[in-house]
C-alpha cells in the first residue's frame, strides 16, 4: 500500500512512499505545476491549462505549449517514474487514501460543524483547531498566481469558519480553551469585521467567561459600525443575544471592561521594544516615573552602580537644561560596545521630571526604514494621553502616515499614493515628524536618545540630519549613542553628525574605560578588592566586560581572573553552557529572532512547553543574560549586542536556516489577519531559511520593498530587492520571468534613487532574463528600461542592447500596442546613435508615431516623442520641435508625473534655445534645475543644462566648477561625453586648446565612421590638428576628402550643422576661401536657428555668425556684414557674451573692410568691446582670426 502525503498549506512538502520530495521539486515552476495538479487531482488536467497556471498573469509565452515541456520533464523527473499520468492531459497518480492538507483541513471543518450540532464540544474544538492549524500557514506561501488567489479567497473563509467553530466550541469548555476561544474570535472579527458570526461568536465567548459587560458594549459597538458605515442593523439572531445579555446582567448598565489592553507584539506595527519608553501603557494609565524610564532604558539600573561617568552626566544635565529653556542640543557620546553608554542615558533619563523621555535604539541588518522614529513617535504619543491624535498629528496626517501606517485607519486617512518627487515629498515626511515633535514640546520639553547609530539605515539618519533644517522643533535634547570604533565602511554617520556639527550647537564626547580604581569601585565587595587590577587587565576597563568575568568567576567558583578564557566570546559561551539543561539551546534560537524576541514566537522553535521555556528564561534573566520586559508580559530582550551575536554564531549553518525558517512561520501566523505588518523580519527570516524557502523569501523581500519605496527609503528597497533577486537566483532552475520582473523593480527604486549607471546595469540584466523568459510582454518593457533616459544616461553594450531590443520587438504580436510602438521608438533611436542605421531607425521612428495616433496611453505616448526626438533634431524638421516639446510638458502634466515634466522642460528649452528665445530657454531650465533638487534622477542632465548655460554666457570658470563636480560626483560616462563636447567646442576650440584633446577625437573620429553621414568628427579632429600647427598635414587631408564629396550626402542628419560649424572654425584656420564657400552654400538655407549638439543646450552659436565669417573669409563683405548684424541681435537677446564677442570682432572687420558705413566711432566700439571679452576669455583662436598682429 503506497502512503502519500501532502501539505500545501504553510511548507509545501511531498511525502511520496516514504520519500520526501518537497525540497526536490524544480524551481518555482517545477513548485507550481505540482501544487495545480495536487488541487485539481480529482479530474485530468489539460496542457494548455497548465499553460496558463504558469503564465497568464504575465502574458502568455510566445513559445506556446512548447514551453512547457522543458517543467514539465524536469518535474516528472524529480517526483519519479509512474507518479505523472497522461500526455495531452496530466494527472498526479495518487490514491484515494493520499492525504493532502487542503481537503483535511475542510474535511475537518465539516466534522468540528457536525460534532457542534450534537453537542459534542470538545471534540468540535480539536477538529476545528487542527484545521485552523492547518489553514494559517497560508496556502503555497511565496507562490503568486491569480488561480492561487482563488484558492485563498477559499481558504479565508475556510479559516474563518474554523475560527468561529474553535470559539463557539471552546466558549463550552475550560478555562484555557475558553483563552484560545476569544482569541479565535477576535482574529475572525479583525479579519472579517462586518461578519455578523464572528461578531456573535465572540460575545457568546465573553458571555461564556462571565463577561457580560464587555459582550453588551461589543455588540453596542457592531451596531454602530453597521450604522455608520452600511446604514444597516443587526439581524435578529444576533439581537437575539443581545436581548439574553440584557436579562442576564441585572443591574441594567454596562460597566466598561476592566480588562488590561494585549500588548502589541515586538514588531512593525508595535515597534516598541526597548525604544518605547512607554511600553504598553493605555493613555489613561499614569504616567511612568523617571526611575521607571531609566530603568526601561537600562534594566540592571538599580543593580549596579554608576562608576566614573559623574563628569558626562554633569554636562549632559547642562545641555538638556539649555533645551529646557527653548535650545535645540545636539549630544554625542561616542566608545566601544559595552562600555556604558546606554547606561548613561538611562541614569539622565531617570535623574529628570521636566522632560519627555524618547528612546529608540537601530539593530544590526536594520530591516525596516525609519523604525526608529516610528517608534519614537507611537512612544511620545502614548505618554500624550490626553491629546487626541488629531491634535497631534495636525494637517500632517497623510504624509506621517507613511511611517505611521496606522493613522490610515485611526484617522480615517487615505493610504500613501507612490512616490511621485522622491525628494520633495522625503522633504515633506521629514518636515511633519519635526512639526509633531514641535507639538510635543510646546507641552514639556523632550529628551530624545538614538542608541547604536552605527548600525543605522541611511533613511533613519537622513531625517536625524532634518533636525538641522530650517524649521527645527526647540526644547528638544537629540543624544545619539553609537561606537566610533565598529562602523561599517559605507557607513553615512560620520557625514550625518558632521553635518549636524555644522549647524547646531553639539556637545561630543566619548567613554572611556574605567581605570584600575573605578574597576575596584564596581566590582564592590563581590570580589577581593585585590584583583581589580587583574580584572582591569583582563577586560581593558569595559564595565560590560568587567560584569561577564565577575559572574563568571562567581558562577564558576573561581578566584583568580588570569585563569579566565581571554576572549569574551569564549567567557559568554562558558557562562550560557552553565545554564539549567535546554537553556543554552534556548537563548541560541532566541538570538536568532534579534536582539528583542516575542515568548510566542520563541516557542515556535522549540518542543518544550511553555512553562518549561518561561523557566529557562527566567533562569537566563537571573544569570543577567535577559531583561524581561516590565510591562508587556512575554517580552524579553538581551541585555546587550555581543551577548546575542555570540550565542548566534554557536549555530550550525543547518540549523540557523531551520530556526529562521521556524521564526519566519510564526510570525506570519502572528500576522496572518494583517499581513503587512512585520514584513521586513519575514523576509530577513526566510531568507536566511535556504533554498527550500526561496517563494516566501522572495515574496516577502518584495513586499518590504515596496513598502519601503512607499516610506521614500529607496535605498532599503534597493536591498530588499536585492534580497529577493538572490533567492530567485539560487532556486534552481530559475524562473527567469520572476527574475526578469524582480531586476525590473529594483532598477526602477536604483533609477528614482538617482544611481543612473547601476541602474542601468540592472536594467540591463533584467532585459536578458526577461528575454531568457520567453514572455514577450516582459521583454519588451525590460528592453525599453534598458535605453530609459536616452543614451548617455548610462554606459551599455550598444551592440547588445540592440539585440536585445530586436529580439523583444520580434516576440510582441504584429498588432498595433502602445508597448510595440515604445518599444520601436526606442529601438530606433538605439539605431539611430548607436550604429547609424539612419533609414531603418527613421522607418521605426514614424511606425512609432504613427503607432500612437491609434492607441492611446500617455506615458507611451510621451515615450515614443521623447526617443524619437532624433528625427525632428534633423536640420529640415525646425518647425516639429518645439510644439512636440510642448506636448511633452503636457503629457507630464497631465500624468502627474514631475520627473516626466522635468525631462520636457529640458526638451523644451532645448527647442528655445535652437529659436534663439534665450529668456524662455532660461525659465524652463531654470525650473527644471529646480525640480532636480528633489529629483536624483535628473540631477546629471540638469547639472548638465547649468553648466553648459554658464559656457554660453561666458562664465567659463563656473561652468568647468560644475563641470567637474558631476564627473566626480559619479556622472555615467556616457552622459560626461556630452559635457566634455560642449566644453571642449564652446570653450576649448574658442581658446585654441582642441590639441589636448586630440586623442580622445582620435578615438570618436573612428567610431563615428560606421554611422556618421556628415564627417562632423573628422573635422573636428582637424581642427585640433590645425589648431596644433600641423596646417600642411590638415590641407592635405581636405584635399583628399575633397568637398566635392558632401554633394553626394543627400540626408541631413542631426550632425550636419554641427559639422557646418566646426566647417568654418577649420576653414578659417587655413584661410580656405573655397571651402568656405562650399560651406555657405550648405548653412545659409539654414539662417535664424542655433546650432545645437547633443541635449544639454551645448551650442556652437547662431547660424548668422557662422555665415557672417564665412562670408569675410570668402570675401563677401557685405553678405558677411548683413548675416552678423543678425547674430549681433541674436546673441545680445541670448546674453551670448562669447559669441557675441566673436560676432562684434567679426563685423567691425566687415564694416572696415566697407568703408566705415556707419562711421569709424561704431567699428571701434565694437573691436574694442568685442576685444576685452575675448581676451577675458583667453579665446586665442578668435583672437588670431580676427585681430591679427
Amino acid at each position: 500500500m503506497t502512503e502519500q502525503r501532502i501539505t500545501l498549506c504553510g511548507r509545501l512538502s511531498v511525502t511520496w512512499d516514504g520519500d520526501e520530495l518537497g525540497e526536490s521539486l524544480p524551481g518555482r515552476q517545477g513548485r507550481l505545476l505540482f501544487a495545480y495538479l495536487a488541487l485539481n487531482r480529482k479530474r485530468p488536467v489539460r496542457r494548455d491549462e497548465l499553460v496558463e497556471a504558469l503564465w497568464a498573469d504575465e502574458g502568455l509565452p510566445s513559445g506556446g505549449e512548447s514551453l512547457l515541456a522543458p517543467p514539465l520533464s524536469r518535474l516528472r523527473k524529480a517526483l519519479g517514474p509512474g507518479r505523472i499520468d497522461g500526455r495531452s492531459e496530466l494527472s498526479l497518480t495518487l490514491g484515494d487514501e493520499a492525504w493532502i492538507d487542503w481537503e483535511a483541513s475542510q474535511a475537518g471543518i465539516e466534522k468540528a460543524r457536525q460534532l457542534e450540532q450534537d453537542g459534542e464540544h470538545a471534540g468540535a474544538y480539536a477538529e476545528a483547531g487542527e484545521s485552523e492549524r492547518i489553514l494559517s500557514g497560508g496556502l503555497l506561501p511565496g507562490l503568486e498566481a491569480s488561480w492561487i488567489d482563488e484558492y485563498r479567497n477559499e481558504l479565508d473563509e475556510l479559516r474563518l469558519q474554523a475560527l468561529e467553530l474553535l470559539a463557539r466550541s471552546g466558549a463550552h469548555l475550560g478555562e484555557a480553551e475558553r483563552v484560545r476561544a476569544e482569541r479565535s474570535a477576535r482574529e475572525a472579527v479583525e479579519a472579517a469585521p462586518f461578519r455578523e458570526s464572528a461578531r456573535t461568536a465572540l460575545i457568546e465567548v465573553m458571555e461564556a467567561q462571565g463577561n457580560v459587560a464587555e459582550a453588551l458594549r461589543a455588540y453596542e459597538e457592531f451596531r454602530v459600525l453597521l450604522r455608520d458605515e452600511l446604514g444597516t442593523f443587526p439581524a435578529p439572531e444576533l439581537n437575539a443575544v443581545h436581548e439574553r445579555l440584557l436579562n442576564a446582567h441585572k443591574g441594567g448598565t454596562s460597566a466598561t471592561s476592566t480588562r488590561p489592553e494585549p500588548g502589541a507584539p515586538a514588531g512593525e506595527e508595535a515597534e516598541q521594544g526597548p525604544g518605547s519608553v512607554a511600553g504598553s501603557r493605555p493613555a489613561t494609565e499614569r504616567q511612568a516615573t523617571p526611575g521607571e524610564i531609566g530603568k526601561l532604558i537600562d534594566p540592571r539600573i538599580t543593580e549596579i552602580e554608576l562608576v566614573g561617568r559623574e563628569g558626562i552626566l554633569e554636562q549632559l544635565n547642562a545641555e538638556l537644561d539649555l533645551a529646557v529653556d527653548g535650545d535645540l542640543r545636539i549630544a554625542l557620546l561616542a566608545g566601544d560596545g559595552g562600555i556604558g553608554k546606554t547606561r548613561i542615558a538611562a541614569e539622565l533619563a531617570a535623574g529628570r521630571e521636566d522632560v519627555t523621555v524618547l528612546y529608540g535604539r537601530s539593530e544590526p541588518d536594520e530591516i525596516r526604514p525609519f523604525r526608529i522614529w516610528s517608534g519614537l513617535l507611537r512612544s511620545a504619543m502614548r505618554q500624550a494621553g490626553d491629546i487626541s491624535p488629531a491634535e497631534i498629528v495636525g494637517g500632517d496626517g497623510p504624509t506621517l502616515a507613511r511611517i505611521l501606517p496606522e493613522l490610515v485607519r485611526s484617522m480615517e486617512l487615505p493610504a500613501p499614493g507612490p512616490a511621485g518627487d522622491l525628494e520633495s515629498e522625503r522633504r515633506a515626511l521629514f518636515g511633519a515628524v519635526m512639526r509633531m515633535i514641535g507639538r510635543f514640546t510646546a507641552r514639556q520639553p523632550m529628551l530624545i536618545v538614538l542608541d547604536d547609530l552605527h548600525w543605522a539605515d541611511r533613511s533613519t539618519l537622513m531625517l536625524l540630519a532634518s533636525l538641522a533644517g530650517d524649521n527645527p522643533p526647540s526644547g528638544v535634547l537629540a543624544l545619539g549613542i553609537y561606537r566610533d570604533t565598529e562602523l561599517p565602511e559605507d557607513s553615512l554617520l560620520p557625514e550625518t553628525l558632521a553635518n549636524l556639527q555644522r549647524r547646531l550647537p553639539t556637545l561630543k564626547m566619548r567613554v572611556e574605560a574605567l581605570d584600575t580604581a573605578q574597576v575596584g569601585e564596581l566590582v564592590g565587595n563581590r570580589l577581593d578588592e585585590t584583583l581589580a587590577a587583574s580584572l582591569h587587565d583582563q577586560t581593558g576597563g569595559n564595565p560590560f566586560l568587567i560584569e561577564q568575568l565577575v559572574r563568571h568567576l562567581e558562577e564558576t567558583g573561581v578566584r583568580d581572573p588570569d585563569t579566565a578564557p581571554a576572549e569574551i566570546r569564549q567567557i559568554i559561551s562558558q557562562r550560557v553552557n552553565h545554564l539549567p539543561e535546554g537553556g543554552p539551546d534556548l537563548l541560541r534560537r532566541a538570538a536568532l529572532i534579534g536582539r528583542d524576541f516575542d515568548l510566542q514566537i520563541l516557542m515556535a522553535t522549540t518542543s518544550l512547553d511553555e512553562d518549561a521555556v518561561i523557566d529557562l528564561l527566567d533562569s537566563a534573566v537571573s544569570a543577567g543574560m535577559l531583561d524581561e520586559s516590565p510591562s508587556v508580559p512575554g517580552r524579553y530582550s538581551f541585555v546587550h549586542a555581543l551577548l546575542r551575536s555570540t550565542l548566534e554564531d554557536e549555530l550550525s549553518l543547518t540549523r540557523r536556516a531551520m530556526v529562521h525558517r521556524e521564526i519566519g512561520e510564526a510570525i506570519e501566523r502572528q500576522t496572518s489577519s494583517r499581513p503587512e505588518r512585520r514584513v521586513g523580519e519575514k523576509a530577513w527570516h526566510f531568507a536566511q531559511a535556504g533554498p527550500a524557502e526561496a517563494d516566501r523569501a522572495v515574496h516577502w523581500a518584495t513586499q518590504a520593498a515596496e513598502q519601503a519605496e512607499g516610506r521614500l527609503a529607496y535605498d532599503e528597497a534597493v536591498d530588499f530587492y536585492e534580497g529577493a533577486i538572490a533567492a530567485a537566483r539560487a532556486d534552481e532552475p530559475v524562473d527567469q520571468g520572476l527574475l526578469a520582473r524582480l531586476l525590473l523593480s529594483q532598477a526602477n527604486a536604483k533609477w528614482k534613487n538617482g544611481a543612473l549607471q547601476d541602474a542601468g546595469d540592472t536594467f540591463m540584466a533584467a532585459a536578458k532574463a526577461a528575454r531568457d523568459s520567453g514572455l514577450p510582454e516582459l521583454a519588451a518593457t525590460a528592453a525599453i528600461g534598458s535605453s530609459w533616459g536616452g543614451w548617455d544616461a548610462f554606459n551599455v553594450d550598444t551592440a547588445e542592447q540592440l539585440m536585445l531590443m530586436r529580439q523583444a520587438l520580434g516576440s510582441l504580436p504584429p498588432v498595433d500596442s502602445p508597448l510595440r510602438a515604445e518599444l520601436m521608438a526606442m529601438l530606433g533611436h538605439g539605431l539611430y546613435y548607436g550604429s547609424g542605421q539612419a533609414a531603418e531607425a527613421r522607418e521605426l521612428a514614424h511606425g512609432a508615431i504613427a503607432m500612437m495616433s491609434r492607441v492611446y496611453d500617455l506615458n507611451a505616448e510621451f515615450g515614443v516623442m521623447q526617443a524619437t526626438a532624433f528625427i525632428r533634431w534633423e536640420p529640415q524638421n525646425l518647425k516639429s520641435r518645439l510644439p512636440a516639446a510642448n506636448r511633452m510638458v503636457e503629457l507630464g502634466e497631465e500624468i502627474g508625473d514631475p520627473e516626466l515634466v522635468a525631462q520636457g522642460l529640458a526638451s523644451r528649452a532645448l527647442a528655445l534655445l535652437n529659436l534663439g528665445r534665450g529668456a524662455e530657454a532660461e525659465a524652463d531650465r531654470s525650473r527644471q534645475h529646480a525640480m532636480s533638487t528633489t529629483l536624483p534622477q535628473i540631477r546629471f542632465i540638469a547639472g548638465s543644462m547649468q553648466a553648459v548655460s554658464r559656457f554660453l554666457t561666458g562664465e567659463w570658470e563656473e561652468g568647468e566648477r560644475i563641470l567637474d563636480d558631476l564627473v566626480s560626483s559619479g556622472m555615467p560616462f556616457r552622459g560626461s561625453l556630452l559635457l566634455q563636447d560642449a566644453y571642449g567646442f564652446m570653450v576649448g576650440a574658442q581658446q585654441g586648446r582642441l590639441p589636448e584633446q586630440i586623442e580622445r577625437l582620435e578615438l570618436f573620429e573612428q567610431g563615428s565612421r560606421g554611422w556618421e553621414m556628415w564627417p562632423t568628427w573628422r573635422f573636428g579632429l582637424l581642427l585640433a590638428k590645425a589648431q596644433a600647427g600641423r596646417l600642411d598635414e590638415v590641407r592635405e587631408e581636405i584635399d583628399e576628402l575633397g568637398y566635392e564629396s558632401l554633394d553626394e550626402t543627400r540626408e541631413f542628419n542631426s550632425t550636419f550643422l554641427p559639422f557646418c560649424a566646426v566647417g568654418n572654425f577649420l576653414a578659417g584656420e587655413l584661410d580656405d576661401r573655397e571651402g568656405a564657400k562650399k560651406l555657405i552654400e550648405l548653412l545659409d538655407p539654414f539662417a535664424g536657428e542655433w546650432i545645437m549638439i547633443g541635449r544639454i543646450g551645448s551650442t556652437l552659436g547662431p547660424v548668422e555668425m557662422h555665415l557672417g565669417e564665412l562670408h569675410l573669409l570668402a570675401g563677401n563683405d557685405r553678405e558677411a556684414a548683413t548675416a552678423l548684424e543678425r547674430s549681433l541681435v541674436t546673441c545680445e537677446a541670448m546674453n551670448a557674451a562669447p559669441y557675441l564677442a566673436r560676432t562684434k570682432l567679426a563685423l567691425a572687420n566687415a564694416l572696415e573692410r566697407l568703408g566705415d558705413p556707419d562711421g569709424e566711432e561704431r567699428r571701434s566700439e565694437l573691436r574694442d568691446e568685442g576685444s576685452v571679452v575675448a581676451r577675458r576669455l583667453d579665446m586665442q583662436a578668435i583672437v588670431r582670426r580676427h585681430l591679427p598682429e
